[in-house]
């Protein structure tokens, strides 16, 4: 599987529930060592929103401080942005993502 496969993918909770697409993944460098470039990536968890700009700009990160105007206009996707483990992954299909949880329980 490659990265494109999962990017803008619907994600839906176990009950079939629309979640949101896909926008970002997180990685963890935490893996085997590949010789002189460090140790690989892992996938860690899908970034999933109902909304892209502000997800993909990183302005609706919790910890980013600004520009202030920005997290105004995006502070809705922030609350809509759900970060699903890539362990509580059931099945990837032809773009689509099932996740094993609910909305709120997933995080």
């Amino acid at each position: 599987m490659r990265l494109r496969d999962l990017l803008e993918a619907e994600v839906v909770d176990r009950n079939g529930d629309r979640i949101g697409h896909v926008h970002d993944v997180r990685l963890v460098q935490d893996g085997p060592p590949l010789g002189t470039w460090g140790a690989a990536l892992r996938l860690e968890a899908l970034v999933v929103s109902r909304g892209s700009i502000g997800t993909r700009l990183g302005i609706t990160r919790p910890k980013m401080k600004g520009p202030w105007i920005l997290k105004v206009l995006f502070a809705r996707q922030r609350a809509s942005r759900v970060l699903i483990p890539w362990d509580r992954v059931q099945e990837v299909g032809e773009d689509r993502v099932t996740a094993d949880c609910l909305a709120a329980e997933c995080e």
